[in-house]
């Protein structure tokens, strides 16, 4: 299924009533890909997935975008969601493997939202999720968090950051990788930030 296809089920899923979501990432993931290799990055994809898998209710859908999973019910509240996603980062933290005789361990850190509590539409609420990402990530990693609210919300159009050619090209990059932008960004970031030693 495509990212937009997806996105579509979301807003019949919000015809419907409310929903939960939840956002999870992988720390560094770009770092186990140059410390390990691309097939030990491969690895971490195949783990995490299967842990999901195994370890979320049936009632728990799940579906992932490169290296991005997402995590939803309409029959889950917020509350109950983000208790669900603290015990599956745990689980993921305790896991470890070995991958060309490393033994390779991970954490993700993830958001937590609801429709339409946290946002009017699921558009609205996605980036929402991007944004409680980026302070899971800023703020120490390996960790929930809850997703700002709409109305809280200081973001700003990203149309007011970047040139259009910039958005045109990333654009062009998710469906060449079959990531999300926010995925793309923020790989874009850890490697700002990992070049300065921050």
């Amino acid at each position: 299924m495509s990212f937009d296809d997806w996105k579509k089920s979301l807003d019949r899923l919000a015809e419907e009533g409310t929903f939960a979501i939840a956002d999870i990432d992988i720390d560094r993931f770009a770092e186990i890909n140059s410390s390990f290799g691309r097939e030990c990055g491969d690895r971490v994809l195949e783990i995490l997935d299967r842990t999901i898998e195994e370890n979320l209710p049936e009632r728990l859908s799940h579906i992932r975008f490169g290296d991005e999973f997402f995590v939803y019910s309409g029959e889950y509240t917020l509350e109950t969601l983000f208790m669900e996603m603290q015990d599956l980062k745990n689980t993921i933290a305790n896991l470890t493997f070995d991958c060309k005789g490393k033994t390779v361990r991970f954490t993700v850190s993830g958001s937590v939202g609801e429709f339409p509590r946290n946002a009017s539409s699921v558009e609205k609420l996605l980036n929402l999720l991007s944004e409680g990402m980026r302070k899971a990530k800023i703020t120490g990693r390996g960790q929930i968090v809850f997703a700002p609210l709409e109305k809280e919300s200081k973001m700003v159009l990203k149309s007011n950051y970047y040139l259009k050619s910039q958005l045109d090209g990333l654009s062009k990059l998710t469906g060449i990788l079959g990531r999300t932008e926010s995925s793309l960004l923020r790989e874009a970031l850890d490697d700002l930030l990992r070049k300065y030693r921050l």
